[in-house]
């Protein structure tokens, strides 16, 4: 490639020295055709006139090829004539050449007797020499020509013999010499300006091959840095979309939570206070299975909502003090029926070394015992479903606990094994339509464990049984664990004769709330909205108001903000419990209602006893 590059330099150098040659050669060629006519007119009378003429006549035709080339720019580039522009000037460095040939006859051929015409043609032909210099572009052209004048007419003088013509002889010899020398030099120095300016060329050339790169890449870069921008514009507009339709989905579970949880209200609460009739065998039975289809139903909508409030990142969790072994106890009391139906022995066991009390959300860590004790009971038709707690590390402070729920079932796949903590995955299809269950129950415990910065594991052999654990490190704590609904449910200092004002919209929900606080020893003044609660308000006083938030005409929310403002305008009215009783569950809720000033929170369905407790903690003497 470097061979290829300077031989394609060293042509395009030859070419251009060339066409120096031609252009600069114009006044050379005249003078040769005027010196020709000159000569030939001196010796016209000498030598015979045929020779003469076919002399002129060839120097005339070359020196008209070359005035034609010349003046035509038959040699150029810019030539419109389809004429090889390479053979125009190879025939002139040949008609130069020629040219200074027929000079050289006249030294041999032409050369004079008389001593004048003799010393007539040496200057001539020095002068010839001279004006040749217009060809020293291409050195060797003019060391050619020179040579073609000058050496037939050194070698002439030198053979005629005698001092004079030894000494014209040695000075033509001379002159021939330092014209060969002053052209080399000037040959040299053109050769070195045209290499650096073509260099120069290619170095510019290069220079604005790199500048037009540069700026392609410049407008590529500017193409890069657009696309960036619309993708940034394009991922800005797709998280807003996706915030939009979070924010959608989140207003469509609450809707969703809120319009199935309000009939649900009125399913569960029928059913607790059918309980509390007279009943046979059957009916007792009928009533059992319906209250427990709603709670698996309420039981699924819950799983809902957390995976919705996890995903969401609301998900909310207490620091309360708690006992765990009695979590445990109750859990093992809630499906000691179940177990004792499937034959399934349900067993429990507590590591000696565990504290009495802990710190942390007992509400959660009931949910994931709850959620591996229903799914090993729903897998395990003969043998034992064992809860185990064992203290894994203890110091002063804390303890961390490993949790196992092992039963003796069909077992897991091997294959199933890998996803089976993701929502809405089941071991195959077959299992879900053998045993039903939606597939979140493992998804939500996954992910609980994870907040609370335990682990989570399992261990199955198919047709054996399998080993679900957790473990979650907690606090130690020195003091007694919370109330349980129960207990305060069964305080017997509650004010059985308090003035209560319930806003309920939903004609079954009013009804269910009135036969509970009866059961509790109540009777509620009932308002259907926020407008006609703060007129029962106007016209007499209550000790306690049950708020419904979602209502037509003004809502629970804008009520009690209504109530407050008239709390501060009666300096010395005492501030009056408003408990919000309503099927708004989702994150945000609970902390909603209490912003705008109401007291405590019960969601639905409502549970008697959890009514109870509420009722106890705010009209308790």
């Amino acid at each position: 490639m470097a061979r290829s590059s300077s031989a394609e330099q060293e042509e395009r150098v030859l070419q251009t020295q060339i066409t120096r040659l031609i252009t600069g050669s114009g006044f050379s060629n005249v003078a040769g055709i005027s010196m020709a006519i000159i000569w030939v007119g001196l010796i016209w009378k000498d030598l015979p006139h045929e020779v003469l003429s076919v002399w002129l006549g060839v120097m005339s035709l070359l020196f008209f090829y070359r005035f034609a080339s010349h003046y035509f720019k038959l040699y150029s580039d810019e030539s419109k004539l389809s004429i090889d522009k390479y053979i125009i000037r190879r025939w002139y460095l040949v008609s130069v050449f020629l040219s200074g040939a027929g000079w050289g006859i006249t030294s041999t051929l032409m050369f004079p007797f008389n001593e004048l015409h003799q010393i007539v043609l040496a200057f001539i032909l020095v002068g010839v020499s001279a004006t040749g210099v217009a060809y020293s572009s291409v050195a060797w052209v003019y060391y050619g020509y020179v040579g073609c004048v000058l050496l037939p007419l050194m070698i002439r003088l030198f053979y005629v013999g005698g001092e004079v013509y030894y000494a014209l002889s040695a000075m033509t010899g001379f002159f021939l010499g330092v014209m060969v020398m002053a052209v080399h030099r000037m040959y040299k120095s053109s050769i070195a300006e045209l290499e650096l300016s073509y260099k120069n060329e290619a170095l510019i050339g290069d220079l604005t091959k790199a500048s037009n790169n540069l700026e392609s890449l410049n407008d590529d870069l500017k193409d890069e840095i657009n696309h960036g921008k619309q993708i940034e514009l394009e991922l800005k507009k797709a998280k807003e979309k996706a915030e939009k339709m979070s924010k959608s989905k989140g207003e469509f579970l609450a809707n969703m939570s809120h319009e199935i949880r309000t009939p649900m209200n009125g399913v569960i609460g029928t059913l607790q206070l059918l309980e509390d009739t007279k009943l046979n065998e059957d009916q007792k039975e009928f009533v059992e299975i319906a209250h427990r289809s709603a709670d698996a139903l309420l039981a699924i909508l819950n799983d809902i909502l957390d995976l919705s409030k996890i995903e969401a990142g609301k998900l909310s969790f207490e620091n309360l003090v708690f006992d765990i072994k009695q979590v445990v106890n109750d859990i093992v009391v809630l499906h000691s029926l179940k177990a004792e139906q499937q034959g399934v022995s349900l067993v429990q066991h507590v590591d000696d070394k565990l504290p009495n009390f802990l710190m942390g959300d007992p509400m959660r860590i009931r949910q994931v015992i709850v959620n591996l004790v229903s799914n090993a009971l729903k897998f395990t038709k003969h043998g034992e479903v064992k809860i185990s707690i064992d203290v894994v590390n203890k110091d002063v402070d804390s303890v961390e606990l490993r949790v196992t729920v092992a039963d003796t079932g069909i077992g897991i796949p091997e294959a199933a094994q890998d996803t089976l903590f993701d929502a809405f995955t089941q071991a195959d299809g077959s299992t879900t339509r053998k045993y039903g269950g939606t597939g979140l129950g493992l998804a939500i415990v996954s992910q609980l464990v994870d907040m609370m910065g335990g682990s989570l594991g399992m261990e199955s052999v198919e047709g054996k049984g399998s080993s679900f654990w957790f473990t979650a490190k907690l606090q130690v704590a020195a003091a007694v664990p919370y109330a349980s609904a129960a207990t305060i449910g069964g305080n017997e200092n509650l004010k059985l004769d308090a003035r209560i004002l319930m806003v309920e919209d939903n004609p079954i929900n009013q009804m269910v709330a009135q036969k509970m606080l009866e059961k509790i020893g109540l009777k509620a003044t009932l308002a259907t909205n926020g407008i006609e609660a703060l007129q029962c308000l106007d016209e007499q006083s209550f000790d306690l108001v049950l708020m419904d938030c979602q209502m037509p005409e003004m809502d629970g929310f804008d009520a009690t903000r209504e109530i407050r403002k008239l709390e501060i305008k009666a300096l010395d009215q005492k501030r009056l419990p408003v408990i919000a009783m309503t099927a708004n569950v989702m994150s945000g809720d609970r902390e909603r209602c209490l912003e705008v000033g109401m007291d405590d929170y019960i969601g639905k369905p409502v549970q008697r006893d959890q009514l109870a407790a509420v009722l106890s903690k705010w009209l308790v003497n």
